[in-house]
């Protein structure tokens, strides 16, 4: 299994789990570290507690694949588009930011 190919072409879904670790290492690599690539542009780091989990940059359903370049890790927040079904551009604070507010 050669990680820069794995995924290229495959349209069907792949539990998180099932994706090799090398090719979560080289989503690592890219993003510069596994944190959620949109609290990170809204200057937020992503707490060690917090789910974070691969996300397709292009849905499977509109010609996207698991190949790594095609992969992004979001906090559960930010997935959204998993729980409805389709992506928005529009940045939410995550929820786990006003709960760690003092006061």
């Amino acid at each position: 299994m050669d990680p820069y190919t794995w995924g290229r072409g495959i349209t069907k879904r792949v539990q998180t789990r099932d994706i090799p670790d090398a090719v979560k290492r080289l989503v690592d690599a890219r993003q510069g570290g596994r944190h959620c690539v949109h609290c990170r542009a809204m200057g937020l780091e992503t707490p060690p507690g917090v789910q974070i989990q691969l996300d397709h940059r292009q849905e499977l359903a509109q010609g996207g694949d698991h190949h790594h370049l095609h992969l992004q890790w979001l906090c559960s927040d930010h997935n959204y588009g998993r729980r409805r079904g389709g992506k928005s551009t529009e940045l939410r604070t995550p929820s786990w930011f006003y709960k760690r507010i003092p006061g």
